[in-house]
């Protein structure tokens, strides 16, 4: 079985980049100041580290997570770490339970790892989140456990509620959307219509820590509306009228696109060990 998770990981980075998402980096469309070179960079040295077996799971997103930073001088792939980081503690045999492995791996992080996760986050510091003062806000001298800061961090963060709900988002939404996506499109613009899903769901949550919940809301409404555009030339246009909006206003769904690229791994796996959702 010619399968690497390592190689696959770099691939969904470099897939989800190539590809229009309205407000986000891609080849198709980029935001200035950002380069497609340096997310293809964050995908490499993040895979070198995330495939190293030799690391737990805190060390790997702690060490991916502050090199890429350091290297790139900016937050290209936090989100995407986060979240794809666990994929890899999963035993290669046990693919074929991969959801009920990972509820494993995801419920049963030591303190010892998660106050490393919670260091990489504090250290790469995502954009907005200093802005956050209350409870489990992760600057602030705390003995709250890891587990409990993610719990308070998923009633508006959705990678965080990802680590509390056993990643229901994308087994229970991305995956299903994904492949009925791919029968009505090709691969790419599948993979458009998943970013697309994803920000129609609930409010980004990138945009939501820089912009607040009135701007986070008026782009989840928007973006239903272009899900639901049947004629495939006029779903084009406004998607492309959507990208500008969005870039004008600075507004950059990033937290969808780390969704988006988790998507596509356990898709590829799934491809291939048929596993259950």
């Amino acid at each position: 079985m010619n399968f690497s998770l390592k190689r696959f990981y770099y691939q969904s980075c470099c897939e989800e980049l190539r590809v229009l998402k309205p407000g986000n980096h891609s080849l198709q469309s980029k935001i200035l100041g950002m380069d497609h070179k340096k997310f293809e960079l964050g995908a490499k040295i993040s895979s070198e580290i995330l495939s190293d077996n030799n690391l737990k799971l805190g060390e790997a997103i702690y060490l991916a997570a502050t090199k890429c930073f350091k290297e790139l001088r900016s937050n290209y792939n936090l989100g995407i770490i986060l979240l794809c980081a666990p994929i890899f503690k999963i035993p290669k045999n046990k693919y074929f339970n991969l959801r009920i492995e990972l509820i494993k791996i995801i419920n049963e992080i030591p303190e010892t790892q998660g106050k490393l996760i919670l260091n990489a986050i504090r250290e790469v510091g995502p954009a907005g989140i200093k802005k956050y003062s209350g409870e489990g806000n992760i600057y602030s001298k705390s003995y709250l456990k890891f587990n409990e800061i993610m719990k308070i961090g998923a009633n508006w963060d959705r990678i965080s509620r990802s680590y509390t709900n056993n990643y229901k988002e994308i087994f229970s939404d991305g995956l299903p959307y994904f492949t009925l996506s791919l029968k009505r499109f090709n691969y790419n613009r599948a993979i458009t219509s998943l970013f697309l899903n994803f920000l129609s769901l609930d409010y980004d949550s990138h945009i939501l820590r820089k912009y607040g919940i009135e701007k986070a809301a008026k782009v989840q409404r928007k973006a239903a509306l272009l899900k639901n555009i049947k004629s495939r030339k006029k779903l084009s246009l406004s998607l492309q009228k959507f990208d500008k909006y969005l870039k004008f206003l600075n507004l950059n769904p990033g937290t969808c696109a780390d969704l988006t690229v988790t998507t596509l791994l356990i898709s590829k796996i799934r491809d291939i060990f048929k596993f259950q959702i």
